[in-house]
C-alpha cells in the first residue's frame, strides 16, 4: 500500500509556534518589523521620516528620492530555528519620487514527517516568501501618497498556498514644525490558492501614527494606534489561560508608544514599548516583555543598526540591519 505523507506533526508544531507568539503563520510574517528602527519603536512605525529604505516596508508613503541607490538588509532569529531574513532596493522615481523592490524570507527549520500510521517518512521544511514593489509620490510639499504590492508563496512539505496583497499609505510632514502624521492600510487582498485545503486570510489592518520632533531638543517620540480593524483582542497567554481585555486595556492593546535620542545624522538610540505583548507574551503582565530598544549608526556610505525585542513568549529576538547607498 502507497503511504501518504501528512502534516500533522509540522501543523502541530506551526501552530505552538504560532499560539505563542501570534505574528507568524496565517501570513502572520508580513507583520514582523524588517527594519531595526522600526522593531527598536516598538515594531510599527508609519510616522518616522528618515531617509532610511527599509523603515518605507510599513508605509510605502515615506518612500522619497533621499533614498535613492540604498540597498538594505536584515536579518532576524526569530525563536529557536525560526528565521527572518529581508532584502530590498530603493530607486528614484520621476525626481520627486522613490520605488522600491524587495523580499521577505521566513525558515520555520526542518519537521519530521509521518504517515497515516506512524511510520517515519524523513524530514521536511517549511517557509513562507514575499516579493513586494512599491511606489512614493509626493501631492505637494507636505503630502505624500505610496503604494506596494506583494506576491506572497508558501510552501510547507508538499503543500504550497499563493496570495496576494496591497499597501495604500499616505503620510503628512511639517519639516518646520516637525510633526508627522501617517494612515496606511495593509494586506488588502487574499490567498488565490488554499494550503492543504484550508482557507487563510491576509492580516488586512489599519494603522495611525503621529510622530513629534522636539523643538531644539536631540529628541523625537511617536504614537501609533495598530490593528485598527480587530479592535477586540481576546488572548491565550502564555501559561494557557484565555484573557479579555477591560474597555481600557483594548485601547492600550492598539497603541504602541516610541522615543528615540538623535545624538547626530549618523547615530541614534531608540526604545519603545507595546502594552499587547506585555501581557500577551509575558504571562503575568511583566512590564520587560513589553519593552524594545535599538540602535543605529550611520558610516560614510554605510548603516549598521540592531533592536532587541519580544514577539513570543519564548524568548527575545534580535534583529540586525545593514544598508549600503551607492
Amino acid at each position: 500500500m502507497k503511504k501518504k505523507k501528512i502534516l500533522v506533526p509540522a501543523a502541530a508544531s506551526l501552530i505552538f509556534s504560532a499560539g505563542l507568539a501570534q505574528e507568524v503563520g496565517e501570513y502572520g510574517f508580513l507583520e514582523l518589523p524588517v527594519s531595526a528602527h522600526t522593531a527598536a519603536l516598538g515594531g510599527t512605525a508609519v510616522s518616522v521620516v528618515e531617509p532610511e529604505a527599509a523603515m518605507a516596508d510599513q508605509n510605502p508613503a515615506l518612500l522619497c528620492p533621499e533614498m535613492e541607490g540604498q540597498l538594505n538588509m536584515s536579518y532576524m532569529n526569530y525563536v529557536s530555528d525560526i528565521n527572518l531574513g529581508y532584502a530590498s532596493f530603493t530607486g528614484m522615481f520621476r525626481s520627486e519620487g522613490a520605488w522600491q523592490a524587495g523580499v521577505r524570507y521566513v525558515n520555520y527549520g526542518q519537521f519530521d514527517g509521518y504517515d497515516e500510521y506512524g511510520s517515519a517518512t524523513g524530514t521536511f521544511g517549511a517557509k513562507d516568501i514575499a516579493l513586494h514593489g512599491g511606489i512614493g509620490y509626493p501631492l505637494n510639499e507636505k503630502w505624500r501618497i505610496g503604494a506596494s504590492a506583494r506576491a506572497i508563496y508558501s510552501k510547507y512539505e508538499q503543500e504550497s498556498a499563493f496570495a496576494l496583497g496591497v499597501d495604500v499609505g499616505v503620510n503628512y510632514y511639517n519639516e518646520a514644525s516637525g510633526r508627522s502624521f501617517s494612515m496606511v492600510v495593509t494586506n488588502l487582498g487574499g490567498p488565490l490558492t488554499k494550503l492543504d485545503g484550508r482557507r487563510s486570510n491576509l492580516p488586512t489592518q489599519l494603522a495611525i501614527g503621529l510622530t513629534k520632533e522636539v523643538e531644539h531638543l536631540p529628541f523625537c517620540f511617536s504614537l501609533t494606534g495598530i490593528n485598527l480593524f480587530d479592535w477586540k483582542q481576546d488572548y491565550i497567554s502564555a501559561n494557557g489561560e484565555r484573557h479579555r481585555y477591560s474597555n481600557a486595556q483594548r485601547v492600550l492593546n492598539h497603541l504602541l508608544f516610541g522615543a528615540e535620542w538623535i545624538a547626530s545624522e549618523d547615530f541614534y538610540v531608540a526604545a519603545g514599548y507595546s502594552f499587547r505583548r506585555q501581557w500577551e507574551y509575558s504571562g503575568d503582565g511583566g512590564f520587560l516583555r513589553g519593552l524594545s530598544a535599538g540602535a543605529g549608526l550611520n558610516w560614510k556610505y554605510w548603516q549598521f543598526q540592531v533592536s532587541y525585542a519580544s514577539y513570543n513568549a519564548v524568548d527575545g529576538s534580535l534583529l540586525i540591519g545593514v544598508g549600503y547607498a551607492f
